[in-house]
């Protein structure tokens, strides 16, 4: 009898913490973060209405005080109305927007992206949107071309999620 007490304390021992456990499925698809889907449908909506060339929806998405910063001539800043006319006047094909982070500060959120089209190197993109009420508008974008000149990058990648 004690015997067979003992074996069922000992089952019960191995099985509950197994059954505790999470089972881990390795689908290979991302998590995707509240946070990053919204900023992606943001960043996909500001492409959108410049593909459509919709001027008051572009418009009502950038803040006053927007520019673009480009990596090549930093000293340079691309003003608003300036990177309007480029925005609304580039290709019809929608980029692929890849590799986004997101870091909310509450005011300002930061977004950095890979923006894949017509250039297989791609851009590197990083957009710092200001809270409006219970919306967001871009107020300064960063670009930069998404190839690493000279810099030796890792093979593999951190899969980082926010």
């Amino acid at each position: 009898m004690q015997l067979r007490h003992w074996i069922v304390t000992l089952a019960a021992l191995v099985t509950v913490p197994a059954l505790a456990q999470p089972v881990q499925q390795s689908t290979g698809i991302p998590t995707v973060t509240r946070l990053v889907k919204m900023f992606t449908e943001l960043e996909r909506g500001l492409d959108g209405k410049a593909r459509a060339k919709d001027l008051a929806a572009l418009d009502a998405m950038l803040d006053p005080s927007f520019e673009m910063r480009i990596g090549s001539t930093p000293g340079t800043p691309v003003p608003r109305d300036a990177w309007m006319r480029q925005a609304r006047a580039a290709s019809h094909e929608s980029p692929r927007i890849e590799q986004m982070a997101v870091h909310d500060f509450t005011a300002v959120a930061v977004v950095s992206f890979v923006e894949r089209g017509a250039n297989a190197n791609g851009r590197f993109i990083v957009d710092c949107w200001k809270r409006d009420g219970d919306g967001w508008k871009l107020a300064v974008r960063y670009v930069s071309d998404a190839s690493a000149h000279g810099v030796e990058l890792p093979r593999t990648t951190v899969d980082k999620r926010y």
